[in-house]
């Protein structure tokens, strides 16, 4: 990749991002395509938010993803945020332009296209989610909003935050979410046909947990773990042995990139560019273990 005088940056702001695949996907297609772009990481505690986002601004960045912890702390900060991001409450883009912070996300349009690319609809179907973080709290209002389930629930511990959750669902958009207590899934286990994990349960380097017992998952199900370090977590390989099928994180993460990468350039890449990307920083990991 040449840098030159005239060269735009890109960048993903979040904290940490060691386990990040973006800069390789982004890099990579940059270098197909012959644009005049590079990539950076660019790890920020919270308190730094806010010069970081001054810094971006002044020196004309094209654009920023971000991520954990981040995606909530930006938005006081920018001129102006989408209504997706104001109801869901959170960014993971920011287009730069003429001086100017517009704030949106993606996340949604990639957990959808993940699903589609496996050959998988929600349409019609009872999914529940693992977690009611913020990653369960996106994919509640994006199932609800843009997609045609028969159910939603979302299963976790802490039942009075889930509860809130649905509250809030509720209130912005009129619909209903459910609450399952994680205690008592298994009594339940048979009634889902998708299950979703939002969690960071089986996460490098806790990659031999999982959220779930090998009993509660049934043959029939469509089992989607939006983790992607490790590829093929605990919890794919026990739906696996159990006869579900399954679909794994990386399709989430290379389609949210490719939203986010039309935003800031007008492109449209191609998808193998970024798995090619990720591909390549694999085999550079597996070569310096």
């Amino acid at each position: 990749m040449l840098i030159r005088g005239t060269t735009r940056l890109l960048g993903l702001l979040g904290n940490p991002l060691s386990h990040s695949y973006s800069p390789a996907m982004h890099n990579s297609a940059i270098e197909k395509l012959g644009l005049d772009l590079v990539y950076l990481p660019l790890k920020v505690e919270t308190r730094g938010v806010e010069a970081c986002l001054k810094a971006i601004r002044e020196l004309e960045f094209l654009g920023v993803n971000v991520t954990i912890p981040h995606k909530l702390a930006v938005i006081p900060f920018l001129d102006e945020v989408s209504e997706l991001s104001r109801i869901i409450g959170g960014v993971n883009t920011i287009v730069c332009k003429n001086g100017k912070l517009s704030g949106t996300t993606t996340d949604l349009e990639g957990f959808l296209a993940g699903f589609r690319e496996a050959g998988h609809s929600f349409d019609g179907k009872t999914v529940v989610i693992l977690g009611n973080g913020g990653t369960a709290r996106t994919l509640a209002f994006t199932l609800l909003l843009m997609a045609k389930p028969s159910r939603v629930i979302v299963a976790a511990r802490d039942v009075s935050k889930s509860k809130a959750l649905a509250h809030e669902v509720h209130e912005k958009i009129h619909q209903t979410l459910e609450v399952l207590d994680l205690a008592e899934y298994s009594k339940h286990a048979g009634e889902f046909e998708v299950i979703v994990n939002a969690t960071p349960v089986g996460m490098f380097p806790n990659a031999g947990q999982s959220p779930l017992q090998s009993d509660w998952l049934r043959k029939d199900q469509i089992i989607y773990d939006l983790i992607y370090n490790p590829e093929e977590t605990r919890l794919l390989q026990d739906a696996r042995k159990q006869g579900c099928q399954t679909v794994g994180g990386l399709a989430m993460l290379v389609h949210q990139g490719i939203a986010s990468f039309k935003l800031w350039t007008g492109v449209d890449p191609d998808p193998a560019f970024f798995y090619e990307g990720i591909r390549n920083q694999q085999k550079l990991q597996k070569a310096l273990v």
